[in-house]
């Protein structure tokens, strides 16, 4: 799920590589995984994710964020706090063109060297380094970095455990308002004349308004101009909202003009410009003590010069690992020649083709595709269908045919389709009446039916893939063609009160659960992670693991060990993993989000 753990080794990096060598080997972790290589330039080459960025198959935000993550920064050490880019240099105006290039910031060029004047007398400042005596190695032109502790504090103040930080930071108090965070055009203005600020943004400023709000009242104090310090100042062209500023902020971001020109400032923060010659060339030398690698504190002999050195990394500021060191990044491609979705406007919605099968199953001659189709799932080259009477029929798709690219390929009933409610699929001479069949708690419909690859699957495509989007290309034997064809179809709404597992080849039944569910199992959801969720009349909502036992061990809970026992048996298809609680009539509709770690569900009025 992405959670982070930091460990400490006194005793230097052997112990922590042999730690490492013993956890991967020797240790049974089920879901613990990391890359053959831990070299963040390593990791960052065989990622992959750059030519999808260069193919706008992910956004700018989400690319930045990628390289921080490969270059050490977390949200979970502020002394390496991820960093992004200021964008837009018009904090004044009344409205903002985005279209307009002059309202964006430089960058190709480091915050300090947006301001000529500033830049002479910063380079007048490092001519005097040598006259000093200071090595090369050591000489520098910004005194203080672009991303630190305080910074981050700075920033965020308003937000826990930020606030926490910086009144323990001050002694017990906050700092003077004049030196906080309290208005974006100050604090723009700060950074291109300031001859010790040089600050860029944290990831918030593109997807939290809540950092500009003072919802807590916290007593920041007036300034000495005797303006209250609350809310922060927004620029007028965010029309005093918080969450308009952040909307046109995430616009700018995502703007043709920072996707042309965004590679130039990956190059200072994370590439070749970050150091050496070409960082020197490209005024972006920052004091050496912030560059990963450039002190062995093991080998300083003195105490109090090793404790000095560790304070200024810790507190002002470390540079991200060097991802390209003798390379420049590569452009993003233009808009021509990149993937484009399907619907790119209202416009092109008029343009969409409807392709019908010439011949559909459900005919009076056949035996099955007797009523509705009750459920649709669209797969890479195919459709399923399934009908009212549970049988299945799957139409293949065939792209390079002028004509009829949609056809019927197999028509079969479900596995014990008999223990369905659905009246249509009961064994002629059933005993179930329609009357009793109406008012029975047990119904199947659109919710009763998913189709999943199961979570292992889905873990060994992500971890092999080349390009990790929603059509996977796998460098290995597993694609998503071959995944798919050993789907699985899971269905409720059984007389037996279980969830049933069916081949989408074969259709015959792989397992039968009811993960503790006391009566009917009214509907599920399949996210595409191998998650699944159901919600009966119990009132319960019950989350699984579909075809992942490492996973199913890993997030089992203490309650569901006890009442089902622990998921110790590695063939298990489906396993329950956790009861939601919360309803107090029979669960109707529910809905899941594995990246939010989010169920919706709804019960009966």
């Amino acid at each position: 799920d992405g959670c982070e753990l930091l460990l400490n080794f006194p005793r230097g990096t052997k112990e922590r590589d042999r730690f490492h060598a013993k956890l991967r080997n020797s240790c049974k972790v089920p879901m613990l995984w990391s890359p053959k290589s831990l070299n963040p330039r390593v990791v960052f080459r065989k990622s992959g994710i750059t030519e999808l960025w260069r193919k706008r198959k992910i956004s700018n935000f989400a690319y930045i964020m990628a390289l921080n993550r490969m270059a050490g920064r977390s949200f979970n050490d502020i002394t390496q706090y991820p960093v992004f880019p200021w964008i837009l240099s018009d904090y004044t105006s009344k409205s903002i063109d985005l279209k307009d290039s002059r309202v964006f910031r430089d960058l190709s060029k480091p915050i300090g060297a947006l301001n000529s004047d500033r830049l002479a007398q910063l380079l007048e400042r490092y001519k005097d380094l040598e006259l000093f005596g200071f090595p090369e190695a050591e000489r520098f032109l910004y005194g203080s970095h672009y991303n630190s502790p305080g910074i981050i504090i700075h920033y965020l103040i308003r937000q826990e455990p930020f606030t926490t930080m910086a009144i323990e930071l001050q002694s017990g108090r906050f700092d003077c308002p004049d030196r906080l965070f309290f208005d974006l055009a100050s604090s723009w203005e700060g950074c291109m004349t300031s001859s010790s600020d040089f600050k860029e943004l944290v990831p918030e400023f593109f997807c939290l308004p809540e950092m500009f709000l003072n919802t807590n009242r916290f007593p920041l104090g007036q300034t000495q101009s005797g303006r209250t310090v609350d809310d922060v100042g927004l620029p007028p062209w965010a029309n005093g909202s918080a969450f308009e500023f952040v909307r046109i902020q995430r616009e700018a971001l995502e703007s043709e003009y920072v996707s042309q020109n965004l590679h130039h400032w990956i190059d200072l923060v994370f590439g070749f410009k970050q150091r050496g010659e070409e960082a020197e060339a490209a005024h972006n030398l920052f004091h050496h003590l912030s560059y990963e690698g450039a002190v062995d504190l093991d080998k300083i002999a003195d105490e109090v010069d090793r404790a000095a050195a560790e304070s200024h990394i810790q507190n002002f500021g470390q540079t991200p690992s060097q991802l390209l060191q003798t390379l420049s990044h590569c452009e993003r491609y233009s808009q021509e020649e990149c993937w484009k979705p399907l619907i790119q406007s209202a416009h092109t919605a008029t343009q969409l083709r409807s392709f019908t099968p010439p011949r559909q199953f459900g005919n009076a001659n056949s035996e099955f595709a007797k009523g509705p189709v009750i459920k649709v799932f669209a797969l890479s080259d195919s459709v399923i269908a399934v009908y009212g009477d549970m049988s299945v029929g799957s139409y293949r798709w065939f792209p390079h045919y002028k004509r009829d690219r949609l056809r019927m390929d197999k028509l079969r009933p479900l596995g014990r389709r008999e223990l369905s409610t659905a009246r249509d699929a009961m064994k002629r001479g059933s005993l179930v009446s329609p009357e009793d069949l109406e008012r029975s708690d047990h119904f199947i419909g659109s919710s009763s039916l998913a189709i999943s690859i199961g979570g292992r699957v889905r873990e060994e495509l992500r971890r092999n893939a080349v390009l990790p989007s929603s059509r996977l290309i796998s460098s290995t034997e597993i694609t998503v063609t071959s995944a798919e064809a050993s789907a699985m179809l899971i269905g409720c709404g059984f007389w037996d009160d279980t969830i049933k597992v069916h081949s989408s080849e074969s259709l015959r039944i792989l397992a039968s659960e009811n993960g503790g569910h006391s009566g009917p199992i009214h509907c599920l959801s399949v996210s595409y992670d191998g998650f699944l969720v159901t919600g009966g009349k119990d009132c319960t909502c019950r989350v699984w693991v579909v075809d992942h036992a490492d996973m199913a061990i890993a997030m089992s809970d203490g309650y569901v060990q006890t009442a089902l026992g622990s998921p110790q048996d590695g063939d298990a298809l489906v396993s329950c993993c956790h009861v939601l609680w919360g309803h107090e009539t029979p669960i109707r509709c529910l809905d899941l989000d594995s990246d939010l770690d989010v169920v919706a569900s709804g019960s009966q009025g």
